[in-house]
């Protein structure tokens, strides 16, 4: 289960914090995320990868947060950065720029309506094509191809405005 969540664990965070923001909900769906993977693992029955298992729990946890309950997460700040885990570790360097950037894209991307922005993170944080992202939502492959169209336009309007990410845009939006 320790080396479970460590494997996890960091996918979530960045997983809710780009969908959601920073804020002081974050530990807490965070840890609801994980005790339903937990809870969960025996339903767990093989039929897609074991991580797109995981994306759709915590993507489950991020929409009932934010649409049914209306919530709403503070932009973060340089200090929330360091809660998030770089994708880099080649050198601490890297490690840094890319968790500086990865907190700062946060606030972009919680700019971004929620329909927009779950396909969004599902495809730039994850790597997902779009009939996974449809799969995953349980939406159709014509929704999760818009509200992905839509969330990139929306995404890419706002890395051109900030200078801080102007040279970024080409490694987060495809």
């Amino acid at each position: 289960m320790e080396q479970l969540a460590r494997w996890c664990l960091p996918r979530v965070r960045r997983t809710i914090v780009l969908s959601c923001g920073y804020g002081p909900d974050t530990e807490d769906l965070t840890q609801l995320v994980m005790t339903r993977v937990f809870a969960k693992l025996d339903t767990f029955r093989g039929e897609a990868r074991f991580f797109t298992w995981v994306d759709q729990v915590a993507i489950n946890a991020v929409r009932n947060h934010v649409t049914k309950k209306h919530r709403v997460f503070l932009m973060p700040t340089s200090d929330d950065a360091r809660t998030l885990e770089p994708v880099d570790w080649e050198t601490p360097e890297r490690a840094l720029e890319q968790r500086r950037l990865l907190g700062h894209l946060a606030g972009h991307f919680a700019a971004i309506r929620p329909k927009r922005r779950l396909p969004l993170v599902l495809s730039v944080l994850h790597g997902y094509s779009v009939p996974e992202i449809a799969a995953i939502m349980g939406i159709s492959f014509d929704a999760a191809k818009k509200r992905l169209q839509r969330g990139r336009q929306d995404l890419t309007a706002r890395l051109k405005r900030d200078p801080r990410c102007r040279d970024a845009i080409r490694e987060f939006v495809r």
